[in-house]
């Protein structure tokens, strides 16, 4: 095992809450978690997910926004937009996902997903671009961008692309929401998230699992600092019961991110905390990296 491995392996240290059903009309109501129970139905029911990265504020021209937050894509390509108000004088964090091209944009936008989804041809997430802007007096005052789409700054992808044990951990396949939380890491510095995730397909089931990454502003750039599990769900298919029908082995882990008053090199240690059994891991500030690691 890689000495990378242990930032996005440690939730399949940890257990998880199971129980069986007697069929597949019967996994809804088993979900615990919000978190299952809105992919169960986007991915295995159609539903149309919500728009969690939400909208542009009133006023902001889209292609003002595009030549600002992605000067390198063709805004033909575009997939989303959207943004969210962000702490206080007006700030925001937006977003746009591009597709390598203009079919492609046209077909997932057809989708109606609301978030920045997969891209088929290459299995691995479509170009999302995050931006940290001003909007006041009907003026785009920039602040910080990412540069690069997400999936290039991830660390989660950077340790995922590294491992061939596990099939379990791949690198993301979509982006789903903006997660404003106030992930205060130090004392003059918040943080906010983003979550996205990826799935595995079984005979009979599946596995859908969520990353939170967590992004700050360094020298007018967006850095991810933190990647790793906080939600997985498995669905194994089990024994056919006399009526045609299958029962089905359900589990779920969910981890909840906390702030610890302990520091290190000025920032506050990260405590991620399994929600069944209240086991934890500490994450801690390095230096060298600049982000977190176990």
């Amino acid at each position: 095992m890689k000495k990378s491995l242990p930032l996005v392996l440690v939730a399949a240290l940890f257990p998880a809450y199971a129980t069986t059903v007697q069929n597949v009309d019967s996994i809804p109501s088993a979900i615990q978690h919000t978190e299952g129970k809105q992919i169960f139905s986007d991915q295995m029911m159609g539903a149309t997910p919500a728009q969690w990265f939400g909208e542009l504020p009133q006023g902001l021209e889209l292609t003002q926004w595009i030549a600002w937050v992605a000067p390198n894509e063709d805004p033909k390509n575009l997939i989303l937009t959207g943004a969210k108000p962000w702490g206080k004088d007006g700030k925001y964090i937006g977003v746009a996902c591009f597709a390598d091209n203009q079919a492609d944009a046209e077909q997932t936008r057809k989708r109606a997903d609301n978030g920045c989804p997969e891209n088929y041809s290459t299995s691995r997430v479509n170009k999302l671009y995050l931006g940290v802007f001003s909007w006041q007096n009907q003026q785009l005052q920039p602040i910080a961008r990412s540069e690069k789409p997400l999936d290039q700054l991830s660390a989660w992808n950077k340790a995922a692309e590294k491992e061939t044990d596990d099939e379990s951990v791949k690198p993301l396949a979509y982006y789903t929401k903006l997660d404003l939380a106030p992930y205060r890491i130090a004392p003059d510095n918040l943080a906010f998230g983003v979550r996205g995730g990826y799935s595995n397909a079984y005979s009979g089931g599946g596995a859908f699992y969520e990353v939170l990454e967590l992004y700050m502003i360094k020298n007018n750039k967006i850095i991810n600092v933190f990647s790793n599990l906080v939600y997985q769900y498995q669905d194994i298919a089990g024994d056919w019961n006399h009526d045609g029908t299958r029962q089905h082995d359900i589990s779920e882990s969910k981890y909840i991110l906390k702030m610890r008053s302990a520091k290190t090199h000025g920032f506050y240690d990260l405590e991620r905390v399994n929600l069944q059994d209240k086991s934890s891991r500490i994450f801690r500030w390095s230096e060298s990296l600049q982000q977190y690691v176990p």
